[in-house]
This record gives C-alpha cells, structure tokens and sequence, in this order.
C-alpha cells in the first residue's frame, strides 16, 4: 500500500502538486488546521487524491484535523515552489509567518532573536525585519517577501539598502554603548522564498528560506568567506 502511494503522488503533474499545496497553504493560514474536503474542493479534486500528496509530504497517515506548525507550512512551501509554485505560495504565506519561520530557525541554534526594529543613521529611518546575537556574532536578516525571483539590480539595491541599514544598527549599538570590549561581527543577509542565482550579492548573504537551517548549522565568525563587518570599526569611524 505504502508503495503504490507513493507512486501516486510522483506520477501526478507538478501543477497539481503545487495546485493542492498552495489551497492547503490558504486553507491552513491562521488556526493551521487541514480540511482535506475543503481543499479537494478548492483544487477540484478528490479527498483522496490531496490524501495521497499531502501525506507523504507531512509524514501523517491520518490528515483529518491535524495542525499545521510554521515549520509544517514552509515545508509545504518548499516543495510548492519546486514544482513552479512561487507565486501563489508567496500569496498564500504571510510576511508575518516568513519572518517568525525565520525567528524560529535561528532561536533552535541558540541566537537571542528580535523582529522589527526600527534604528536611524543620519537623517534616514531603517527596519530590519529580524536580529539575531549570539556570541560576538550579530546576523540583521531582510526578509524579501518576492513573488518573483530577484534580478541581479534587484538584489544588488536589496544589498546596499541592508548594509547601510546594519552600519546604522552598528552606530546606534556603539552610541548605546551596547559594546563590551570582545570584538563584535555583524553580518547582512536576505532571505527569499527561491533560491538566488548567487549566494552572495555586493557583500550581502543571500539565502532562501530553505537554505537558513543549514547555513545557521555552519556559520561562524571565523568563516573567511563570509562577509562580516566588524562592529567596532564601523563604530569608530562614525565617531570620529
């Protein structure tokens, strides 16, 4: 039974595929419950057939009245976006929810996180949609809610837009004097939905959802490749 299963579901088309994920995606916002009736309806089709995609995918033998966890719901997004999906997945998930999958990956690894804050560097306001410290690392993430890929110029002014924005973070820390003595790194990055053509973009991390678990695994201070900021030294120029 398990085999012919999953046979099922690999023979259907990727647009139905991505067709019942993103009607689960919609009828699962807010409470997170499925109705596997109601998501038949919507994606004309049968119980069974959103039994047989949905299952594998959730590993859940039984769908009726199960909830759906942020991480459950960006899993489905993944795989919707694999089979052509992406714009109708960033419609059916919230900037919200991007933003607290994005709290909830970095908290697992040990960073003290905050969403929204909002710092001033000259006469400019900048938001950073979420912070993340840990040790002498600070990781400032833009969360780009796209319904589409980015463009390399699309990326690029993503890219300055957030370095400057963590250069203000930086002066705002040091005239706090929320720096100790331990030299402090600070690292931009950008989140999307797709993954990016390049993983690094005019001195910017760019990652997509799917990607954050793994790189949180392997990030350090003393990874060359990375380009972090240090914190003091931006600090000081800006004094002096």
């Amino acid at each position: 039974m398990q085999t012919h299963r999953y046979k099922a579901r690999q023979q259907a088309p990727s647009y139905f595929v991505g067709r019942v994920i993103v009607e689960t995606l919609k009828h699962t916002k807010g409470d997170g419950m499925l109705s596997v009736s109601q998501i038949a309806d919507q994606a004309r089709t049968t119980t069974e057939q959103v039994a047989l995609i949905l299952g594998p995918l959730l590993r859940l033998e039984d769908l009726s009245g199960a909830r759906l966890t942020n991480l459950a719901r960006f899993k489905l997004a993944f795989e919707a976006v694999r089979h052509g999906a992406l714009q109708q997945v960033a419609r059916a998930l919230t900037w919200q929810e991007f933003e607290a999958f994005t709290e909830e990956c970095l908290q697992a690894v040990g960073f003290d996180t905050q969403k929204g804050i909002i710092v001033k560097g000259g006469s400019r306001r900048w938001q950073i949609d979420v912070i993340a410290k840990k040790s002498q690392m600070i990781l400032a993430i833009d969360c780009k809610h796209w319904e589409s890929p980015g463009y390399e110029s699309r990326l690029s002014n993503a890219a300055e837009h957030q370095k400057l924005a963590v250069q203000a973070l930086i002066q705002q820390m040091a005239t706090r004097e929320q720096f100790g003595r331990e030299r402090v790194l600070a690292l931009p990055m950008i989140l999307t939905l797709f993954e990016p053509r390049s993983r690094m973009v005019d001195g910017v991390v760019v990652l997509s959802v799917e990607q954050l678990a793994d790189f949180l695994e392997g990030v350090s201070p003393f990874s060359s490749e990375l380009p972090f900021i240090p914190a003091q030294r931006v600090a000081r120029t800006s004094i002096s």
